[in-house]
């Protein structure tokens, strides 16, 4: 079983993916902002970080920052309805290994998901 963390300052955004992260068999955790979602990735090992970019505190781009020190690897999908083609660049040099626009195309959000994280999607 994965193990995903959903960093969004939306609890809709953060009950649907986790809802449909469940569905194919992921434990899912969940952080209220960026700072929260930083503590919880030091403590505790991920298989998968969904991360929102605009979040009040600490935005997914400085969660990004943090991150790419100490966890260079973590395989993240960033969770956003303002991508642009410039930030998907930016952020790709920072580590991110997937995009997702919301709101979220089910089909889009699951082959993205099994891009970065393989999962058995015919459950």
């Amino acid at each position: 079983m994965h193990k995903a963390l959903i960093v969004d300052d939306d609890e809709m955004t953060r009950n649907a993916v986790g809802d449909l992260l469940g569905r194919v068999n992921f434990k899912v955790e969940s952080a209220e902002d960026g700072r929260e979602g930083i503590r919880k990735i030091n403590k505790s090992k991920y298989d998968l970080i969904l991360l929102d970019l605009r979040m009040s505190g600490v935005d997914g781009e400085q969660v990004l920052k943090i991150l790419k020190k100490d966890h260079e690897s973590l395989p993240i999908i960033i969770l956003s309805g303002y991508l642009t083609k410039d930030k998907i660049i930016k952020l790709s040099k920072l580590g991110v290994k997937g995009f997702l626009t919301k709101p979220l195309d089910i089909k889009n959000f699951y082959q993205v998901v099994n891009q970065v994280c393989p999962i058995n999607i015919g459950k």
